[in-house]
């Protein structure tokens, strides 16, 4: 539930003692731009921006700046999952992948999905399992640097209202204009990417296996099942 413009009002009286430069939210025309700005957030949300700036920051704040400090106060507990607690969750789905890969890919959450791509990729990475354990290394370190892609990208998308998302999803956009904001250079990854090249170990996400090599890890994935 969004706010009210009288509830709005009350924010901008708050901010305008604060700061009170004549340029900040000057007129009727200014406080409409703003109101439509943050008028999708809830108003406790909001006022709990508001005051957040006020105590920690000296500058005027701005629409992008109360909606970055909201975004800080909402959680999400998918979101809020650190790269190792995701790839704990995906090397957990990964044992039972071989067979149960749909089964698997189904409990993990929404953003840690996004990052493993599709039910196929751990059916995948369950059969180079058995290779070697260099593998499951590489996989780890894929897998998390995609996940950091991932969470970026959904925090950047956290910020926006309902409308302007709307807006940019219909017109098609919405991966390009995002894709200069979250994606940014990572040494560790760049490094990791380096390490696993020069081992010949670099598996990307989405690198098929080869079918006979497939069917020799199925076969012999069956047999360890018969076995035990």
């Amino acid at each position: 539930m969004g706010m009210t413009r009288e509830q709005f009002k009350v924010l901008v009286k708050a901010m305008k003692a604060v700061y009170t430069n004549p340029g900040f939210i000057p007129d009727q025309d200014a406080f409409d731009v703003w109101y439509s700005m943050l008028k999708d957030m809830d108003y406790a949300v909001a006022s709990r921006a508001v005051q957040m700036h006020i105590q920690t920051e000296e500058r005027m704040p701005t629409v992008a700046s109360i909606r970055n400090q909201a975004q800080k106060l909402t959680k999400n507990s998918e979101v809020d999952l650190n790269e190792t607690e995701a790839w704990a969750l995906v090397s957990k789905a990964i044992r039972r992948s071989a067979y149960y890969s749909e089964e698997e890919f189904k409990k993990l959450p929404l953003i840690v999905q996004k990052a493993v791509v599709n039910p196929a990729q751990l059916r995948e990475w369950a059969l180079m399992e058995d290779i070697d354990g260099k593998s499951m290394t590489v996989m780890q370190s894929n897998f998390m640097r995609t996940y950091r892609t991932e969470v970026a990208r959904e925090k950047e998308l956290r910020k926006l209202s309902p409308d302007i998302l709307a807006l940019i999803s219909d017109a098609g956009i919405l991966q390009e204009s995002l894709r200069g904001t979250v994606i940014k250079n990572d040494e560790s990854a760049i490094k990791s990417d380096e390490s696993a090249s020069s081992m010949g170990e670099n598996i990307k996400l989405s690198n098929p296996m080869p079918e006979a090599a497939r069917n020799k890890l199925q076969d012999k994935y069956k047999m360890r099942l018969k076995d035990q």
